[in-house]
């Protein structure tokens, strides 16, 4: 018999300054003492004391559970034909405990969805406590009587008698463990930390069994694994990161609070059970990525989650997106910030890419509907949310208020608000706007950054513009904090870099570089969030190589570096429309655009994908840009040096087939990209066009000049970069055949020819 029990909350709001939620309720179930016959698998038997406290003077009070009622007594008198939504508590005092004791029968439940609740499979029953399917999600009530939320925490007790042959692990720690006289083993377990229903955990099984100690920073703690199938050597080797990781965790958020630490194999799935996480089967002898972070994530519950909790489950982000933040500080504890940022930018693509596609709309964190509450919003961008809060605030100031956090509000909830103010009055910075746009608002924000040059840039002086778009959301930020990091030379012609952050209001804004800045003003480039700081809607890549092939999944593009020596560039992925009016017969353009900083002599590939198709792998990646496979066929590639030249018609030619393939660049310059469906036959202006360079003499004697000549009339601008990559050489207003004094000194150069029609390049030796 299914019976589900649900209770009318009502919640307050605090004052700004509150620390803890509270809610507003009758009752408080103080501890759980429960025992739990399994010898028989299921159905099983059960007794409950519940020690409970009236919070205010009610008649009745209501329990939640499913399965049968074999008895119930309230302080001791039977209560006749009990109903656990109307349990009579009339004559009992506000602010005194009482008990309820429920003997029962529990049963073999486990949601539709397949996932949350009691499961007896033939070689281990456990208990999942979160049903997807379910409302409420929390699924204690499937394992005994309770009051089941997030917010009603107590302490509990649990006495197993396991079946023959098997042996129990549980939620807190071992209090004994014993065999009776008919062979079973029988074991007392004791949670001591005030804990919701959700996150308590009875399992058995025929376990192998592995004891351990993790030594951290605020000391040792007990490391417990239940296996059944896997070798002790490889189940080692999956958990030796935590050596590395918990440490990490204490520094960033904390000591450890719940004494042990505790996993067990299962058949379904990973949750994150106090003292006795569930890891799926497939994990626990893996020392693959996803096995690893997902180790990671469910430890780090610890705090986000168990330590301290959603108010609510429309605050999920609070919990999920916490636990998969760790996943990435677990990574930088292991394996350094490079990887780190790598992984958080893997998962930045796919929440760009996909999920306001599988949560139908882009979201808000706060008060999510409950069939998305465990939706791909809520664990990933959630996990972008505290990342950037990182960034913006810094990591000292972060780390700092985190650990402030987890020390004020430990066992309590939090809803958005709450923690918004919290993380405020901690660190000093108003947090109002942030949370108003990353946590109550939906979508994303994306910057495009451009150097604004003139003749005065390299007497020391020259400008950097910063626009903001918004992506899935008609609400800007009220305020703008934005990373950008530049290059330019030493005095010893050394490559430096220098980090600026930009503080503006608005949609644009144009900053003056000077000597505040420390920057020569003779760059090399400038680009957006080298750092991974912020999580706005861009992938920004880094590529240090040469003469070689590079694919780089995250920034949809595929490279050859036509070159013998070491290049530097970058390309900027933004998953938000290019800016700027497109010439007449661009039917509609994609939405999304590259950026590519200080490429020259690179071939590129440019990805495109048809909407609805999944076979490549890269879903939702140009939704809504083209439907039908026949409109391949007017893809076109177009290319604009900066913000003040039009877009041109660069390329259609096309590798792959309509569904997925690319778009293929043969010289890519710097400057932006983007794909559009186009009429070729009414394109206004900057039709392909194919023209032909030739640089003679070259090699170049010294002191010789040099003629270039183009197939165009059009006046156009000469670019000559050193091996570097570093402008060395520039003269605009050139003409065909025009004989130009370069006075280089002896190596190997490249030279870039453009103008609003025509991009380039040539390889030009001095001798």
């Amino acid at each position: 018999m299914r019976k589900n029990v649900f209770f009318a909350l009502v919640f307050t709001l605090l004052s700004p300054t509150a620390l803890r939620a509270q809610v507003v309720d009758s009752v408080d179930v103080r501890d759980y003492d429960v025992t739990l016959d399994l010898s028989n698998g299921a159905p099983f038997g059960g007794y409950a004391d519940l020690t409970m406290r009236l919070l205010r003077p009610c008649s009745t009070v209501k329990l939640d559970f499913i399965g049968t009622v074999d008895s119930l007594r309230i302080n001791g008198v039977m209560v006749e034909s009990p109903d656990m939504e109307a349990l009579p508590t009339a004559g009992i005092s506000a602010g005194v405990d009482f008990h309820v004791q429920v003997w029962y029968h529990g049963q073999r439940y486990v949601e539709s969805y397949g996932w949350g609740g009691f499961h007896f499979d033939s070689d281990m029953h456990y208990n999942l406590g979160v049903g997807f399917n379910e409302d409420p999600h929390v699924m204690g009530r499937a394992m005994m009587p309770c009051r089941d939320n997030f917010h009603d925490k107590a302490t509990y007790t649990f006495r197993v008698t396991a079946r023959q042959g098997w042996t129990a692990e549980c939620g807190g720690m071992l209090q004994s463990r014993d065999t009776n006289a008919a062979g079973n083993e029988q074991s007392v377990w004791r949670i001591d930390q005030p804990t919701p229903t959700y996150l308590v955990s009875v399992s058995q099984a025929p376990w192998l069994r592995i004891q351990d100690t993790i030594v951290s920073v605020y000391g040792s703690y007990p490391l417990t694994i239940g296996y059944k199938n896997s070798q002790e050597n490889r189940v080692r080797a999956a958990f030796a990161e935590l050596d590395s990781v918990v440490p990490m965790y204490e520094r960033c958020f904390g000591p450890y609070r719940w004494g042990r630490i505790g996993y067990i194999a299962t058949h379904k799935g990973s949750m994150e059970h106090v003292n006795n996480i569930a890891l799926a089967e497939d994990f626990i002898a893996s020392t693959a990525e996803r096995a690893q972070s997902t180790i990671s994530h469910e430890l780090g519950h610890a705090w986000f989650g168990n330590l301290i909790t959603c108010a609510t489950e429309g605050d999920m982000w609070i919990n999920e997106g916490g636990a998969s933040f760790t996943s990435e500080v677990a990574m930088e504890s292991v394996r350094g910030r490079e990887a780190s940022d790598d992984y958080y930018q893997r998962n930045l693509e796919q929440v760009l890419r996909t999920s306001h596609v599988t949560d139908h709309g882009y979201r808000a964190l706060h008060d999510m509907p409950h069939e998305y509450t465990y939706g791909s919003t809520t664990y990933n961008k959630g996990w972008m949310v505290w990342h950037s809060l990182r960034g913006y605030l810094g990591e000292d100031v972060f780390y700092g208020a985190m650990n402030r956090l987890m020390e004020r509000c430990a066992f309590g909830n939090l809803d958005a608000y709450q923690l918004r103010d919290s993380l405020s009055l901690y660190t000093g910075v108003d947090l109002t706007d942030f949370f108003n746009f990353h946590v109550f608002s939906p979508g994303f924000v994306d910057y495009h950054v451009e150097l604004e040059k003139d003749n005065d840039c390299f007497n020391g002086l020259c400008g950097v513009t910063i626009r903001a778009q918004t992506v899935g959301t008609s609400q800007m930020p009220a305020f703008h904090r934005v990373p950008v990091t530049f290059y330019d030379y030493d005095a010893d012609d050394q490559i430096r870099t220098n980090t600026v952050w930009f503080d503006f209001t608005g949609t644009e804004s144009t900053f003056l570089l000077n000597s505040d800045f420390q920057l020569s003003g003779d760059f090399v480039s400038c680009v957006l969030d080298l750092g991974c700081e912020i999580s706005d809607a861009a992938i920004v890549k880094r590529i240090l190589h040469w003469g070689d092939e590079i694919r780089e999944t995250e920034a949809q593009v595929h490279l050859m570096v036509n070159s013998d020596h070491e290049t530097e560039f970058f390309v900027e992925h933004h998953m938000a429309p290019a800016m700027g009016e497109m010439p007449e017969g661009v039917k509609r353009r994609a939405g999304r655009y590259w950026m590519v900083r200080g490429a020259d002599g690179v071939q590129g590939w440019f990805r495109y994908v048809r909407t609805g198709y999944s076979g490549g792998g890269f879903t939702g990646l140009d939704q809504g840009f083209y439907h039908w496979a026949t409109t391949a066929d007017s893809l076109g590639l177009f290319y604009r040096s900066d913000s003040h030249s039009p877009w041109m018609l660069v390329s259609r030619t096309r590798e792959g087939n309509a569904n997925e393939g690319w778009l293929v660049c043969d010289n890519l310059c710097e400057g932006e990209y983007t794909l559009a469906v186009v009429d070729f036959e009414n394109l206004s202006i900057n039709r392909p066009q194919h023209f032909e360079t030739q640089l003679f003499p070259n090699p170049l004697e010294k002191g010789q000049p040099l003629t270039v000549e183009v197939d165009s009339e059009a006046p156009f601008t000469v670019t000559v970069f050193d091996e570097g990559g570093r402008q060395v050489w520039q003269k605009s207003d050139c003409r065909n055949g025009q004989k130009l004094s370069l006075g280089l000194e002896k190596g190997t150069y490249f030279v870039r020819i453009e103008n609003n029609f025509i991009s380039l390049h040539s390889k030009l030796i001095q001798l």
